[in-house]
């Protein structure tokens, strides 16, 4: 047997093969740079993390970051978790700075080997020239306590995020509970794990550790709005200390009470829903895209709305079964509800709606427009986020997708063959081309001996498996008793599969292939029946299904059909 080589072909292969060497090493892996505050001072330290899911090249070098920080410490540390089955590692490499002048500060790309981290900004504000107020309360041994909010001036029903900041003297040993915010007519959510954070600063030559944490409040109703004072119960150590145990004294710190003067609805605002955010996006889903579909057969769209300063509870539904076409069945989900809490935007919620449309019939449809009015508290105005009207193609059950079928040139049109290349022409080929070629041969040589001691190494060549028979649709007596058998057991799934057999076997002229099908053959309450088959199978209600009535339905449209074959008052020739 002789093996016959294509030039052009091993070159195609040596590219190839060049290619694939060439993608690995450009596949670098995805390290994250996260200030753990979007603003800091001028006299305050700050954490830095990177972070990566996948192995880094090489160690960090950290040392871009020094022309504008002082690296105070780092430390190093790596979470595994498994959700779903699935383990994931995450390496973390947590720095300790302390910027050296203000300004929007870029942290630039660090290099872990050949790897390199993503860019991000920190904004410095320059340093307060005093030490913080007391916030309406006594300084007790240094410690103070001040809370900051904003808005002050906040929307009904939209976001405040409070900041609560405990300060304490470098040295000094402090414990206690620190009260969360209380206020009459809002909604008070955290926005921090464990304690919070901290950071230091220095305040007019003095060092503190500061204690920070933030909060989340939706005032329910306009007017004034009064926030009480935190206050923070505990112990301090007093310097003497005994055998068995410290030296402490009890002492309270309280923050001045916030007044909020809470907005109404305005009156430019004409939507139905009020919904006040800082951003909102509405997105829209489809298994494909444009969306098409066969008739009888489900498809699944889904909407997200997204807000930003937003509860779950002010989302509205987003009302995609509206105007549709009556032959289009619409089968809603339960809608998924979830809430992200940062310090840094506060609450982002989001509403997911999922719905089966079910055509009844061949078309282009209409889809209507979905709109979601609400107010930006950002610049004051209305907004509209919309998706615009979509057009759903539904082809003929069984048809397949339409798909252009090559052009097939006639004759006439074919253009004639180009002449072939002159001697003096094919010497100008380059040079590199005899390179390349070699190059492929040695290639291909090495890649046809990996074949052939594979090839080898199978002593018996495996014949290729028959394809299995075509299953046979059952007949009618068949379809008939499994279909009793699936209504007897209430399973809806093993009465639509049965159900299309028998349709089938019934109606051999017509072939239906979908329940929506099988109803416009039927009438009357096997039609109903099968649309509430059709309700289980793509809603909720499928475990609480019976198929008696089906079944029932099914023996009266046999008891018809009987009726009508035999006249009346005639016996049947045969028995």
């Amino acid at each position: 047997m002789r093996t016959v080589f294509n030039r052009t072909g091993i070159v195609n292969i040596a590219l190839l093969w060049l290619l694939l060497s060439l993608a690995g090493p450009a596949l670098a892996a995805l390290i994250k740079a996260t200030p753990d505050r979007a603003a800091v001072r001028m006299d305050e330290t700050f954490s830095l993390v990177f972070s990566s899911e996948e192995s880094v090249d090489g160690d960090p070098d950290f040392s871009p970051l020094a022309k504008d920080f002082e690296i105070l410490g780092q430390n190093q540390g790596s979470q595994v978790s498994i959700v779903n089955g699935k383990m994931s590692r995450q390496q973390e490499w947590t720095l300790t700075l302390s910027p050296k002048r203000a300004g929007t500060i870029p942290i630039p790309p660090i290099a872990f080997g050949k790897d390199h981290s993503a860019a991000a900004t920190v904004a410095v504000q320059e340093a307060e020239s005093a030490a913080p107020s007391t916030g309406g309360g006594e300084e007790q041994g240094g410690v103070m306590l001040k809370v900051d909010v904003e808005p002050k001036d906040p929307y009904v029903q939209a976001q405040v995020v409070l900041t609560a900041r405990l300060w304490i003297p470098e040295g000094l040993r402090v414990g206690g509970n620190l009260s969360d915010p209380q206020a009459d007519n809002a909604l008070v959510e955290r926005l921090f794990d464990g304690n919070g954070r901290s950071y230091g600063t220095t305040r007019n030559g003095q060092a503190y550790s500061v204690l920070e944490r933030q909060y989340a409040l939706f005032p329910q109703k306009s007017g004034l709005l009064r926030i009480e004072p935190l206050r923070l119960d505990g112990e301090v150590e007093t310097g003497g200390r005994s055998f068995f145990s410290r030296s402490t004294r009890p002492f309270r710190v309280k923050s001045e009470a916030i007044d909020l003067k809470v907005r109404p609805i305005p009156a430019e605002f004409t939507g139905s829903h009020w919904l006040p955010a800082a951003s909102l996006t509405l997105e829209e889903n489809w298994p494909q895209n444009p969306p098409r579909t066969k008739a009888g057969e489900p498809i699944t769209r889904t909407l997200v709305l997204r807000a930003e300063g937003a509860t779950v509870g002010v989302l509205p539904e987003l009302g995609a079964d509206a105007s549709l076409d009556p032959s289009i069945k619409h089968y809603p989900d339960q809608p998924a509800l979830s809430e992200d809490k940062l310090p840094t935007t506060g609450i982002t919620a989001q509403r997911q709606e999922k719905a089966a449309l079910i055509p009844g019939k061949a078309g282009a449809f209409k889809l209507p427009a979905v709109e979601v009015p609400w107010w930006n508290t950002k610049t004051g105005r209305m907004e509209i986020a919309k998706i615009p009207e979509r057009a759903l193609q539904v082809d003929a059950s069984g048809e397949l997708s339409a798909q252009p079928s090559p052009a097939v040139p006639s004759p006439q049109a074919t253009e004639p063959a180009p002449p072939k290349a002159t001697e003096p022409a094919a010497r100008q080929a380059p040079a590199a081309e005899n390179l390349w070629f070699w190059l492929a041969l040695c290639f291909g040589i090495g890649w046809l001996g990996t074949g052939l001691a594979w090839g080898w190494s199978l002593r018996k060549p495996s014949s290729p498996a028959p394809a299995p028979p075509r299953p046979a649709r059952p007949g009618e007596q068949a379809a008939r008793l499994a279909l009793r058998q699936a209504c007897a057991r209430h399973d809806p799934a093993a009465a639509r599969a049965a159900l299309l057999d028998w349709a089938e076997a019934r109606w051999p002229e017509a072939r239906p292939a979908s329940l929506a099908e099988v109803a416009g053959q039927a009438s009357g309450a096997l039609a109903e029946e099968i649309g509430r088959l059709n309700r289980a199978l793509y809603g909720h209600a499928g475990r609480d299904w019976q198929g008696d009535s089906l079944w029932a339905a099914v023996e009266a449209l046999g008891r018809e059909g009987k009726a009508k074959e035999q006249p009346a008052g005639l016996e049947p020739l045969y028995r």
